[in-house]
């Protein structure tokens, strides 16, 4: 068996990792509904003024967390959300080619003998 390598070999790491952040993903979402539902009760009872006075932030900051959690708590909880889980390929091609071509015109001085 090649050390560092799990038992169930490359396809299994990879698996796992995958695994991992979904299941990472889905606590996010669990709790970020949570806190969406705890914002809103405290609105609910201290209303916005009184929510912007216990975060200590202003009235306008409380309105739009108010806001942004009603209509994130509204949204359907079977939304389907996609993800790239690999890089695109494309993405940086255009980047790569001119940073390539900013090393290639620019020209370092040779270093004297020695001096390494």
């Amino acid at each position: 068996m090649e050390r560092g390598v799990p038992a169930r070999g490359h396809d299994g790491a990879a698996l796992d990792v995958r695994f991992h952040r979904e299941r990472r993903e889905r606590q996010k979402r669990e709790l970020r509904r949570e806190r969406d539902r705890v914002v809103l009760d405290l609105a609910e009872r201290l209303g916005t003024e009184g929510l912007a006075r216990s975060l200590g932030t202003t009235a306008e900051t409380a309105e739009t967390l108010v806001r942004g959690a009603r209509t994130r708590v509204s949204a359907a909880p079977g939304q389907i959300s996609a993800r790239r889980i690999t890089g695109d390929p494309d993405r940086w091609g255009e980047a790569d080619r001119h940073y390539e071509l900013l090393g290639r015109s620019v020209r370092l001085p040779a270093v004297p003998p020695g001096r390494l």
